[in-house]
């Protein structure tokens, strides 16, 4: 994939750092951060999420004692998002689990999708007699008319450049109710295996959309998937108080058989997509360690890895992927430092009673990287040692 350029340089919040590096990091870059644990890099973290806006997975603690610990520095943490990926996956606290524990994981992303795609819709005002007297149309103009419509706004809801492959397979103007075929479904693209449907995403989206045209509160679900073996992905979408409708609904935010790594990765792909352009973005993985330990299907990780790529390109965003160095498989290690924009590089060298913190900043994509180690004091405030700076 060709990297798309740059459209600017944003700090680091290490004043030092982005001194060396010329200006601080190309917004759009995700940046490897591979570090050994005994190196205190959580003070690291905690600086680099001190400025602009930040989206915060935490998956070794709860949110809480990160903001803790980053208070305690006296860092500014007002600017902070968490998405609590530990107390999710990782905590088992069962008595205080609520029973809508798993919706609440799912319908994030399709509450969000369908909030987005009403605000597009309506935005395009589109002339009040449009649909007029829609529930008395043939099917016939339903598939003409409301087709052709639902797929020039969905296009430019997702600013693609071709129309979108979708159609109404099925029509009931009087009761709104509609099947809609998607095929190329980039919500599930590379997966398998899966035996319900996982598009959450954009059966949010469907159903905003024809909520918005059609002037009334729809509600979607998805009833086959092409990650489950279908050819292409359907949605049902109908009027939200058909009992039927909200009993499919119901079931589908609540999976039965989905695998826990698999779930663990669409939840995070669907809370990246809280993260849009304009904003002084800021993505922080605190770990990216516990996907590689999780996630046992390289294309997996590679699947999440583009994802976040997308995101943090598409948004001009920095993302910080934190990695614990020569814990994982040496391959999948090359392969997320392939595909980062950025990476450092941070040890702990022991030479006699004397322990150093060292940097390298060994790639910078469309830069010229510092060609030395550089001593790192870390104490409330990560500080380099200047003496090692690249003149």
């Amino acid at each position: 994939m060709k990297h798309e350029q740059k459209s600017s340089i944003k700090s680091s919040g290490v004043p030092l750092l982005d001194n060396i590096l010329g200006g601080g990091i190309p917004a759009g870059s995700v940046v490897c951060c591979l570090i050994n644990p005994k190196s205190m890099a959580e003070v690291l973290i905690y600086q680099l999420s001190s400025i602009g806006k930040v989206l915060y997975f935490t998956t070794e603690r709860k949110p809480g004692h990160v903001l803790q610990g980053s208070q305690q520095l006296g860092f500014n943490s007002n600017n902070i998002s968490f998405v609590d990926i530990y107390s999710k996956f990782n905590y088992e606290e069962k008595e205080k689990q609520s029973p809508t524990f798993k919706k609440n994981l799912y319908e994030l992303s399709y509450i969000s999708a369908k909030h987005d795609a009403k605000i597009f819709t309506e935005s395009i005002k589109l002339p009040k007699d449009t649909l007029w007297k829609f529930e008395f149309w043939t099917k016939e103009k339903v598939v003409d008319i409301l087709g052709d419509l639902s797929n020039k706004v969905f296009t430019k809801l997702l600013k693609t450049k071709e129309q979108s492959s979708f159609r109404f397979s099925q029509v009931d103007p009087e009761n709104k109710r509609f099947t809609i075929e998607f095929s190329g479904c980039p919500e599930c693209t590379d997966l398998s295996g899966f035996k319900e449907g996982i598009c959450y995403y954009h059966a949010g989206l469907f159903a905003g959309l024809l909520s918005s045209l059609l002037d009334s509160e729809m509600s979607a679900y998805e009833s086959q998937c092409h990650a489950s073996g279908d050819e292409f992905c359907t949605f049902v979408v109908g009027q939200g108080s058909d009992k039927d409708i909200q009993d499919n609904v119901s079931r589908f935010f609540n999976p039965t058989s989905i695998r826990k790594d698999d779930e663990v990765s669409l939840f995070t792909e669907h809370s990246l997509k809280q993260v849009h352009a304009g904003d002084d973005n800021r993505i922080i993985i605190d770990n990216f360690s516990f996907y590689i330990d999780l996630i046992d299907d390289r294309d997996k990780i590679r699947r999440l890895l583009n994802q976040i790529y997308e995101i943090t390109s598409g948004t001009n965003s920095i993302c910080y992927l934190y990695i614990f160095k020569d814990t994982h498989r040496k391959d999948v290690e090359n392969m997320i430092v392939s595909k980062s924009d950025v990476v450092f590089d941070l040890d702990v060298v022991v030479s006699g009673d004397n322990i150093t913190n060292m940097l390298i900043v060994s790639k910078i994509r469309g830069m010229i990287a510092p060609t030395k180690r550089m001593k790192v004091h870390i104490k409330d405030r990560i500080t380099l040692d200047t003496s090692q700076e690249v003149v």
